[in-house]
């Protein structure tokens, strides 16, 4: 069933444009991740498949997963989940043991939007590693600092917006994962990148200001080179020959 037409279908907070909602649970990632997963796992895996969802927040992603008949579990780090499915709480900060999030392996585990966060990105992409079983799949989200309403802001701030001083003390965006460096982290946790994409559309309020935005987001489009296009950096990812990283879990990271 699509999500038009399911009763707990997407709905945009009308107090706070481009803040999205499934039924009544807050989508605290960009919408076009969770629609792509949710795509992904409907058309990619068995009904028996098993999935984790890392750091789910309110449990807006699992909820979408439940209702399309899959079999979800989730990791949380401030019990704010409201979704019924077996739960684990782990500080991703923290080294953990694979028995922390239940019986492996899983099909699918998904990191949408979690990365910046922690203090490890490097340690965290080995540890998801082991959590899939072989021909599994990881789904790896983050916010595209090479986006033109990012450049922008570089030139006219000095940073992204999303990595300001406000951010990070409120939403804890600690981490901000440039294109090479987060596909060498990547390839040190022995995973292999099956698909890239970029996601995501600028929110804007109406009026002169966002139209002149826009032009500008549209011209830096044509002339510059990277990844303009897109708020959102999207990876599905697959374990590689090697199991846990070129050097093991005590690396240099």
């Amino acid at each position: 069933m699509s999500a038009s037409k399911h009763p707990n279908a997407y709905h945009e907070d009308p107090r706070n444009p481009g803040h999205w909602f499934y039924g009544d649970l807050r989508i605290q990632s960009d919408i076009a991740a969770h629609e792509f997963v949710t795509r992904y796992a409907l058309g990619n895996l068995q009904k028996e498949g098993r999935i984790l969802d890392i750091a789910t927040g309110e449990g807006a992603l699992a909820r979408q997963l439940l209702d399309g008949g899959m079999r979800v579990s989730v990791t949380t780090w401030n019990d704010k989940c409201r979704v019924d499915v077996p739960t684990y709480r782990v500080n991703l900060d923290h080294p953990f043991v694979l028995s922390d999030v239940g019986s492996l392996p899983y099909d699918l585990v998904c990191c949408i939007e979690i990365i910046e966060h922690l203090e490890n990105p490097a340690r965290f992409l080995r540890d998801a590693a082991r959590l899939i079983a072989p021909g599994g799949t990881i789904i790896l989200s983050t916010p595209n600092v090479e986006s033109a309403q990012a450049r922008l802001q570089w030139l006219t701030r000095g940073y992204p917006s999303i990595f300001g001083e406000a951010e990070v003390k409120k939403n804890r965006h600690i981490a901000m994962m440039w294109r090479h460096g987060l596909e060498h982290l990547i390839d040190l946790a022995g995973l292999d990148v099956i698909e890239k994409h970029l996601l995501g559309r600028f929110s804007m309020r109406p009026g002169l200001r966002s139209f002149a935005k826009r032009l500008a987001y549209a011209a830096m489009g044509m002339f510059l080179p990277g990844d303009i296009r897109g708020t959102t950096r999207l990876y599905v990812l697959r374990a590689g020959e090697r199991v846990s990283g070129c050097q093991g879990p005590e690396d240099v990271y």
